[in-house]
């Protein structure tokens, strides 16, 4: 059995975007940031809908000064898809729809996570937003 036979996916990702939704969208304590950065494996990098290139530490950077930034911001995770399992990887596309204001904005994002086994947690390695066409 491996580390990831116990872990979620998709409850993951659901988890993670709470976390940033409310770093986001309230007045949350310090610890909602840094329980969403333990999230991030120390090599995570990511490229955003606009193309920027982003390191853990350029990430972690700006969500820092970015708390209560969009106040009653949601995050709702749709159409997740497992892509790959083997191991300890899993690669995982869905759908954030982050409502904002009465609007929305769509964006498909990729993301391959680890498990790890001690505890039995995934970490996150890589992000890849695109944005989608609003219905």
């Amino acid at each position: 059995m491996s580390a990831s036979d116990s872990l979620d996916p998709v409850a993951e990702v659901e988890a993670v975007h709470a976390l940033l939704s409310t770093w986001l969208g309230t007045d949350a304590k310090p610890e909602v940031l840094e329980r969403f950065a333990a999230t991030q494996h120390d090599t995570f990098s990511m490229v955003t809908t606009s193309g920027a290139r982003l390191s853990r530490s350029e990430l972690l950077s700006g969500l820092r000064r970015a708390r209560h930034s969009s106040p009653g911001l949601d995050i709702e995770i749709t159409e997740a898809e497992v892509l790959f399992a083997a191991g300890n990887v899993t690669v995982i596309r869905f759908l954030e729809r982050h409502h904002l204001a009465g609007r929305h904005a769509d964006r498909w994002t990729t993301a391959v996570l680890t498990a790890e086994a001690n505890p039995p947690r995934y970490s996150w390695r890589v992000l890849h937003e695109t944005d989608a066409p609003n219905d």
